[in-house]
């Protein structure tokens, strides 16, 4: 006899099986395998996470075997549960697909992209200065996010470097040319000397960057975060809330965990970020 699954847990596999997407489960480590084992999906419940040192070796090991490994954590699949399976739906290939050749870009505000990407990005939206969106007919398919220039004196006086923030296409369909076509939008726009942007190692192997040109420059450490209970938001300790960061920082370590359960938030980590830049 399995394991009894957490509820959570049963309700993500039930959700596949509405799909139609067929799996199989690993129940010694709580993994679930997609697309005859070449996608896997770890299944992470916020009482027994285990540690990044942990999580980092488990995808690893399976990228080595050719299979795309991914950590679902219990509180992503509460708060973002259609984006999980359109992310999943698109590492399956099985988005139906648009021809962003076809489509025109026009700059929305930011109202416009918190809408969008709240309904269609796994880590949501940010406030960012320059927003964009891919118009097929009279529909967004496709937004992208990017910063305001960052001067690099060290490299030379004038060199600007931008990040590009987010991007997401409408769930449930692949924008072929898309994501180049809002890169070369904005390139031609602001004439950046570089353009860097973060892959989110928990999620994604950068692929989407490497086939557009950008180099992986830099792997982020695994970074701790506190998520709160109430709202499922994850937050690092100098963008909690209110006066929490102030009432924390004279605290020792034992107390400001004490003080941050007492608040309902508990610790949780992902396991970092692959750095791109795209050089112009």
């Amino acid at each position: 006899m399995g394991r009894l699954r957490p509820v959570w847990q049963l309700d993500f596999i039930s959700a596949l099986a509405d799909k139609g997407i067929a799996f199989t489960l690993e129940e010694a480590q709580g993994l679930v395998f997609l697309d005859k084992q070449q996608l896997a999906i770890h299944l992470v419940s916020l009482t027994d996470a285990g540690s990044p040192e942990d999580f980092i070796t488990l995808q690893t090991t399976y990228q080595e075997q050719n299979c795309y490994l991914v950590h679902l954590w219990e509180d992503v699949w509460r708060s973002r549960r259609d984006q999980v399976l359109g992310r999943i739906a698109s590492i399956l290939g099985l988005n139906k697909t648009l021809h962003g050749r076809k489509g025109k870009i026009v700059p929305i505000n930011q109202v416009q992209a918190d809408e969008f990407l709240l309904n269609h990005h796994l880590q949501g939206s940010a406030k960012t200065k320059y927003k964009f969106a891919l118009v097929i007919g009279e529909e967004i398919v496709a937004v992208a996010l990017f910063s305001a220039p960052r001067p690099m004196k060290s490299i030379a006086p004038d060199y600007r470097s931008y990040e590009l923030v987010r991007f997401a296409s409408q769930i449930g369909f692949t924008v072929t040319g898309g994501f180049s076509k809002l890169l070369k939008h904005f390139i031609n726009l602001v004439q950046p000397n570089d353009l860097m942007s973060y892959a989110d190692r928990d999620w994604s192997l950068g692929n989407a960057y490497a086939s557009s040109g950008f180099e992986l420059v830099n792997t982020t450490e695994a970074l701790v975060l506190w998520l709160n209970l109430k709202d499922y938001s994850r937050r690092t300790l100098l963008r909690l809330p209110g006066t929490l960061p102030d009432l924390l920082k004279p605290l020792e370590e034992s107390a400001k965990r004490q003080l941050l359960l007492e608040h309902q938030y508990i610790p949780v980590f992902n396991t970092g970020n692959l750095k791109y830049i795209l050089y112009l």
